[in-house]
């Protein structure tokens, strides 16, 4: 398993809103992370609760980077779009898969859910930031 991810200045988009809403990103991650090496007899409850935390919240934060992307008309924003339902529908895949009782999905789900995000943040979340910061300057 990875280690937990804290938040870095290097995910920074220059887009506060945005930022905000990754921060909350890591920061909810970072609570399955929490309950994926926690105690076992809390393990299925923590984890019912933050999963559905992360699935509100990630549809929360799509819609918004979505909605900021057509305001200022990126003309990536249809690709970036399936690359969002693309990663719920994994998601909503991978929850499904779930044990229970085994910690150990629960770490793999982490690291794949970790993983997605920085590198989504880093590379296609870049290419649209970089973009609409073009267009105020």
């Amino acid at each position: 398993m990875i280690e937990k991810i804290e938040w870095s200045d290097s995910y920074i988009l220059g887009i506060p809103e945005i930022d905000n809403q990754h921060k909350k990103l890591v920061q909810i991650a970072n609570e399955l992370y929490d309950a994926a090496l926690g105690s076992d007899e809390n393990y299925s409850s923590e984890m019912e609760k933050i999963l559905k935390k992360l699935t509100d919240y990630t549809v929360y934060h799509f819609s918004s980077e979505e909605n900021f992307m057509r305001a200022h008309e990126y003309i990536g924003s249809d690709a970036h779009k399936t690359a969002h339902d693309n990663f719920v529908n994994e998601v909503n895949y991978q929850i499904k898969k779930l044990s229970a009782d085994k910690k150990e999905d629960g770490q793999r789900f982490y690291s794949y859910i970790v993983g997605w995000v920085l590198n989504h943040i880093a590379k296609a979340d870049r290419v649209w930031a970089n973009f609409v910061k073009s267009k105020q300057v």
